[in-house]
């Protein structure tokens, strides 16, 4: 888990404790005058203990960097958030039904809203979850080598072990899928863990499932540092992180930190480029494509893994020779909706590069919104995800 600031804990405990109270002044107006009583008491009561329970684990005594309790967090969180988004429209109703003259209809559909919500966030924790996504993609480039036209690449993404249990059957159901795709390469782009190295311990057998399919290389993400724990001392989070790539190894990864490796067919070849971790602020940024193209001939067809999406735009696609780059760490915010036919999601408010294919010039973008969850065991409309990258060779010259 990850520690938040104090005044954005702050702010977020105002914010609910104004939606609770207008939340409050809709729904008592369903009781008979003798009822409400009996309700303001229950209604204030839960609240309390829901607000203790959030000060309790995000402020006092226990603090979220330090604990590997994942479930208990994330099970609190999904009835947390459960709870507050279901006040907000019946809330907005309370405010706006001062302004108004029909009230009623107004809160019967805030409650209706407030229904709904309640519904699709149910769904998103007992079976949103369990769904894959297999997304098919095509690209065409006119520098890719005779030898590599069709060339299947398997992109993996945010795997985060010790979340849950569920992710054994979501990474057995990912096997099965790869096995009768039988792609040339896999490649995962990083995030194996929350924090800790022994969130990787009993998952060898399940992982190299999916590694033994086919050549796979992976990257660390933002999560593999364990920066967003407290260590006793730097030796500690150096032990963890060996341990974590030592993980990637065991899994049947070759792993590339700041490296690139040849991949040859025949008599033709491509560059695989694997960066450490870059982001914007407070995401660490430890990437140097510099060092990890070392050697690459100019022009070589190349691939390469960077963790967080803001690399290829604040750093790649400007200039660098990549034809193709690899990202995931959004998640989609592991829920999105569709709107006439284009989707979106919130986490386009944190990058517009959130989910899919972006491209600029003959520079291409997957992001891969991850098999993993952080946060809640929550996802709408959001599956865990498993691209396919086709690559094609164009038409030169007519020819």
């Amino acid at each position: 888990m990850r520690s938040y600031p104090i005044a954005l804990i702050v702010v977020f405990l105002f914010i609910y404790i104004l939606v609770s109270y207008f939340g409050f002044t809709v729904l008592k107006k369903l009781f008979s005058e003798q009822k409400q009583k009996y309700f303001q008491i229950t209604y204030s009561n839960y609240s309390l203990l829901l607000l203790l329970g959030f000060i309790f684990l995000y402020i006092y005594p226990n603090k979220p960097e330090c604990t590997s309790n994942y479930s208990f967090y994330f099970n609190f969180n999904a009835f947390f958030f459960t709870d507050f988004l279901i006040k907000i429209p019946i809330s907005v109703a309370g405010i706006v039904s001062v302004f108004i003259h029909k009230k009623n209809i107004l809160k019967f559909a805030a409650l209706i809203i407030a229904l709904g919500l309640g519904f699709g966030m149910i769904y998103g924790f007992v079976l949103g979850n369990k769904q894959i996504r297999i997304s098919k993609i095509e690209l065409e480039y006119q520098s890719l080598p005779n030898e590599f036209n069709d060339y299947k690449i398997v992109q993996l993404s945010d795997i985060h072990l010790g979340n849950s249990q569920k992710m054994k059957s979501i990474l057995e159901k990912t096997a099965i899928c790869i096995e009768k795709i039988k792609p040339d390469l896999i490649l995962f782009t990083g995030d194996l863990v929350n924090n800790f190295a022994s969130e990787t311990e009993g998952w060898e057998n399940t992982i190299r499932k999916i590694t033994l399919l086919a050549e796979s290389y992976s990257i660390l993400g933002n999560h593999d540092y364990g920066d967003y724990t407290y260590w006793e001392n730097n030796d500690a989070k150096t032990e963890n992180l060996n341990k974590i790539i030592l993980s990637h190894q065991k899994f049947g990864f070759q792993i590339l930190k700041n490296q690139n490796k040849v991949i040859k067919l025949g008599n033709d070849s491509i560059f695989l480029v694997g960066v450490e971790n870059w982001g914007h602020s407070p995401f660490p940024q430890y990437a140097d494509f510099e060092k990890a193209s070392e050697g690459i001939p100019e022009n070589a067809f190349t691939i390469l893994m960077s963790h967080d999406p803001a690399y290829w735009e604040s750093q790649i696609k400007w200039g660098k020779s990549v034809d193709l780059t690899l990202s995931g760490h959004t998640h989609g915010a592991q829920w999105g909706i569709n709107i006439a036919g284009i989707p979106f999601s919130m986490a386009y408010l944190m990058g517009k590069n959130w989910g899919g294919i972006y491209r600029y010039g003959n520079s291409f973008l997957n992001v891969n919104t991850g098999l993993g969850m952080v946060g809640t065991l929550l996802r709408i409309d959001m599956p865990a995800e498993i691209s396919v990258i086709t690559l094609k060779r164009g038409k030169v010259n007519g020819v």
